[in-house]
């Protein structure tokens, strides 16, 4: 395990400097809210999400509570993950996923089409700042910097 996470944090990253970080950490906020607030109304909708995945925007091939328990799951975790800065990388990824699905798949059913599921004008802009937390990791100003930093002797995080 210690290898795994040596490998993850030996990863290069273009948060080094302070302004990059503050721009990363911004991004990460950013992206995480809309999610995690999605997340937080299934919860307190929670009878109304197999309706909402098996008839309004399904999954094509995921029963309908499935895709509900994933989707909140994710929704709640991801966004943490991200906001803090822990795991920053796959987090930011998920969300670019979860984004890039809701556009290209679940958007395109028939049901997605009539609900207008997909907006292509709010996913593409998650989608690249998923991707781009995921390329240049987290920042400076991120749990992840703060692991590497203890977990990884200094001549081998410069």
């Amino acid at each position: 395990m210690r290898r795994i996470l040596q490998g993850y944090y030996r990863l290069p990253g273009a948060g080094d400097g302070w302004i990059a970080a503050g721009l990363l950490a911004a991004l990460r906020l950013w992206l995480a809210w809309p999610f995690f607030h999605t997340g937080m109304l299934r919860v307190e909708r929670w009878s109304t999400q197999t309706f909402l995945f098996g008839d309004i925007h399904p999954l094509p091939g995921v029963d309908p509570w499935i895709a509900a328990l994933l989707t909140t799951t994710a929704e709640l975790t991801l966004p943490v993950l991200l906001a803090v800065g822990l795991a920053g990388r796959l987090a930011g990824l998920g969300l670019a996923v979860m984004s890039a699905t809701i556009l290209l798949v679940v958007g395109q059913t028939p049901q997605g089409l009539e609900n207008g599921i997909s907006q292509p004008a709010e996913q593409i802009p998650w989608i690249l700042a998923g991707l781009v937390i995921a390329l240049a990791g987290p920042g400076r100003l991120a749990l992840d910097r703060v692991i590497a930093t203890r977990l990884l002797p200094a001549r081998v995080r410069s």
